[in-house]
C-alpha cells in the first residue's frame, strides 16, 4: 500500500500574533523554526527504523510551507516539488487581520462571520465548493501518480488539510479539525482500496485503508517546555 501523510506548516509569526493568514506569506517563528526541525529529524528517525526512504515531498507554494519543507527535504536529501493546489485557501478581506482588527476594519462581515461561519459570505474568500473540489483534486492525483510501496510527504495548512481529511477518507461531510502545527497525519491506502465502499465486503474491511497517525505532534515533545507565548 501508500502511505501518504499529510503535514501542516510550522508555527508563522501570523500564528503567534493570532492572524487569518490565508494566502499571506509570514515566515516561521523562533518557535516554528525550532518545530520544523523536530519534525524532520522525527520522521527521519521513525522511518530509519522501520527501513523506509520517502520518495517524493511536496509542498504547498507558500513560504510557511517551503520553509518546512526544506527542514523535511534535508534531512532525506530529497528536492521538493511545489503542489499548488496545496495551498491554504484564500480568506480575503480576513487576511493579515487579528479578529479585533477585522471587527474594527469590517464591523458587518465580522458580525456575519461570528453568527453563521460562513465563508462563502466572506468577501473575496475561496469558497467552500472550490475547496472541496481542489483537495479531491490533490487526492486523486497523488493515488494516480503514486503506487504501492511508495511514501508521499505532503506540507500544507491548517484550514485546507480539514478538507483533504475529508477527501481521503471519504467522508460525507467536511468534519472539522483543529491541525497543530507540524502536526502529521498518515494513511496506508490504495487507488482500489479507496474506491470500495460500505456496500462490499471489501470496503468493510479495515485492512484495506489504515489510519496510522492523526494529529500527531510526538516529535515536538522535547520542546514542551518552550511557551508558545514567547517573545519570536
Amino acid at each position: 500500500m501508500m502511505r501518504l501523510l499529510f503535514i501542516r506548516h510550522a508555527q508563522t509569526t501570523a500564528n503567534h500574533e493570532g492572524r487569518w493568514q490565508g494566502h499571506t506569506d509570514t515566515p516561521l517563528s523562533t518557535l516554528g523554526q525550532q518545530q520544523a526541525r523536530c519534525l524532520a529529524e522525527g520522521l527521519f528517525t521513525a522511518f530509519k527504523e522501520q527501513g523506509v526512504q520517502p520518495g517524493v515531498i511536496y509542498s504547498s507554494p507558500l513560504g510557511r510551507a517551503q520553509a518546512t519543507s526544506a527542514a523535511i527535504a534535508t534531512a532525506f536529501s530529497l528536492p521538493i516539488k511545489t503542489l499548488a493546489d496545496l495551498s491554504e485557501y484564500h480568506v480575503g478581506v480576513f487576511s493579515a487581520r487579528t479578529w479585533p482588527e477585522l471587527e474594527a476594519e469590517h464591523p458587518a462581515v465580522a458580525r456575519r462571520f461570528a453568527a453563521e461561519r460562513d465563508w462563502n459570505a466572506v468577501p473575496e474568500a475561496e469558497t467552500l465548493q472550490s475547496r472541496e473540489r481542489r483537495a479531491s483534486a490533490v487526492v486523486e492525483y497523488l493515488l494516480a501518480t503514486h503506487g504501492a510501496g511508495d511514501t508521499v510527504l505532503c506540507v500544507t495548512h491548517g484550514g485546507f488539510l480539514q478538507y483533504l481529511l475529508s477527501a481521503v477518507l471519504d467522508t460525507r461531510r467536511i468534519w472539522g479539525v483543529r491541525p497543530h502545527n507540524t502536526a502529521i497525519f498518515e494513511f496506508e491506502l490504495t487507488p482500489e482500496g479507496h474506491a470500495e465502499t460500505r456496500e462490499s465486503p471489501a470496503g468493510l474491511s479495515t485492512y484495506r485503508c489504515r489510519i496510522l497517525r492523526f494529529n500527531d505532534t510526538q516529535h515536538l515533545a522535547g520542546l514542551a517546555d518552550l511557551k508558545a507565548g514567547e517573545a519570536d
